[in-house]
C-alpha cells in the first residue's frame, strides 16, 4: 500500500513542479531592464450584414520602447506622412481602401502589452485560469513541458458573462526546463443570447512565440483569430504582430531614433 501511495504521489509532484517553475520564471522575467522591438503589425478583416460584408486590409510598423520611464511607442516620419494622406484620401472617397489607417485603430495599447510584457500578462492569466494538466513535450526539436489551463464560465469578463450559455477554453503553455515560456496557445468559442431573441456565437484563437531577452519576457510573434456573429451581423479579424529586438539599451535606440527624428506617444 505504502508502494502504491507513492506511486500516486509521484505524478501530482511531478505536475507541480512545472506549474511552480513557470511562477518564479514569470516573477524574474519581469525586469525594468530597457527593451526596444520593432513591430510589423498586420490586419486582414471582414464585418457587416450578412449580406454586405466589407473587407479591411491593414499593415503597420512602429517601434516599442520600454525602460525607466515607461513605454513609448515610438511612429517613423514615413508612417506619420501615410496616415495623413489616407486620411486626406478618406476626406475624398469615404469608400478608399486604406491600409496603415485600418491597423492604427486596431493595434493599441491592449495589443503593445501582449509583446512587451508578455511576462506580466501570463502571470495576470494563470491567476484566473484553472490547471489542467501538464505533459512532456517538444517544442521545435528540443525538450519542453506543455501546461495546460482552462478558464472557468464564471470567470470570463462580468459585463459579458451574463449573456453566455456556453463557453469552452483552452490555455496551452509550453515552458523549458526552467519554467521560461516559450510558446502558447488560446482557443475559446461559445454561444449566449442578448435580449432572449439575439443569439450570438463567437470563436477566437490567440498564438504567441516567446523569447528570454536579458532578464526579461518578450512576445516575438502573436497571431489572433477571431470571428463573432449575431443577428444579421458578422465580423472576422485575423492579425499578425512580428517582433524584432533591436537592442537592450533605450540609450543607444534614443539615439538612433533622434536621427530620425521620429514622434512618439508616452
Amino acid at each position: 500500500m505504502l508502494l502504491g501511495a507513492g506511486l500516486l504521489i509521484t505524478p501530482v509532484l511531478a505536475l507541480a513542479d512545472g506549474l511552480s517553475d513557470l511562477r518564479t520564471a514569470l516573477k524574474q522575467l519581469q525586469s525594468g531592464d530597457p527593451v526596444a522591438l520593432d513591430v510589423e503589425f498586420k490586419l486582414f478583416g471582414r464585418s457587416g450584414e450578412n449580406h454586405e460584408l466589407v473587407d479591411r486590409e491593414g499593415l503597420l510598423r512602429l517601434r516599442l520602447e520600454d525602460g525607466e520611464q515607461g513605454m513609448r511607442v515610438v511612429y517613423a516620419p514615413d508612417t506619420i506622412a501615410l496616415l495623413h494622406r489616407e486620411e486626406l484620401a478618406k476626406v475624398a472617397d469615404e469608400n478608399v481602401k486604406n491600409s496603415a489607417l485600418n491597423a492604427v485603430g486596431q493595434f493599441d495599447y491592449w495589443e503593445w502589452r501582449e509583446l512587451i510584457y508578455p511576462a506580466a500578462q501570463l502571470e495576470l492569466a494563470i491567476a484566473s485560469y484553472r490547471f489542467v494538466d501538464e505533459k512532456s513535450d517538444v517544442f521545435e526539436g528540443k525538450p519542453a513541458r506543455l501546461l495546460t489551463f482552462s478558464l472557468p464560465q464564471e470567470k470570463i469578463d462580468k459585463s459579458f458573462r451574463k449573456y453566455v450559455k456556453k463557453y469552452n477554453h483552452k490555455f496551452k503553455l509550453w515552458v523549458n526546463d526552467k519554467g521560461v515560456p516559450l510558446a502558447s496557445q488560446l482557443t475559446e468559442k461559445g454561444s449566449g443570447r442578448i435580449f432572449l431573441v439575439v443569439g450570438f456565437t463567437f470563436k477566437n484563437t490567440v498564438a504567441m512565440r516567446y523569447q528570454q531577452q536579458g532578464n526579461r519576457l518578450i512576445s516575438v510573434h502573436r497571431e489572433v483569430q477571431d470571428a463573432s456573429s449575431g443577428a444579421t451581423m458578422q465580423s472576422q479579424r485575423h492579425f499578425i504582430s512580428r517582433v524584432t529586438a533591436v537592442d537592450n539599451s533605450i540609450g543607444v535606440v534614443s539615439s538612433a531614433n533622434k536621427a530620425g527624428n521620429p514622434a512618439s506617444s508616452p
